[in-house]
């Protein structure tokens, strides 16, 4: 069987997001009311550059600097520390993903231009 080990790096900024979520974002969470968008966390997402490494590719909305995203991996290890201290940061964390990922995929370059960078910057709600 093949032993499976986070790098250091990896490790790290786990615990990096972990406090973050617990110190930063949930106390945004708790302010929120059920049923609607908590917008100021989705804000505190874009601010902390959390929604950076969402999207793919260069160009606008496109991930970090020199246009490569995060990879499957580290998506899910950002969800997962997320969600460890603080369910709704990532849920908004997602719902960025998912409603903006039509926009990335299959939007003309007007779009794009339009809406990723708003999502990113959690500026707009993107589901």
């Amino acid at each position: 069987m093949t032993a499976f080990l986070l790098n250091p790096e990896q490790t790290a900024r786990c615990a990096e997001l972990r406090t973050l979520a617990a110190e930063r974002l949930r106390p945004l969470a708790e302010k929120g009311e059920p049923g609607h968008v908590n917008r100021p966390l989705v804000t505190a997402l874009g601010e902390f550059g959390l929604l950076d490494g969402l999207f793919e590719g260069g160009g606008a909305g496109a991930g970090p600097p020199g246009g490569a995203s995060s990879g499957a991996l580290d998506l899910c290890l950002t969800r997962e520390s997320l969600a460890y201290a603080c369910t709704e940061a990532e849920t908004a964390f997602a719902l960025q993903g998912l409603g903006a990922h039509p926009v990335h995929a299959h939007g003309t370059p007007e779009q794009r231009e339009r809406w990723l960078p708003p999502v990113r910057a959690g500026h707009a709600v993107a589901a």
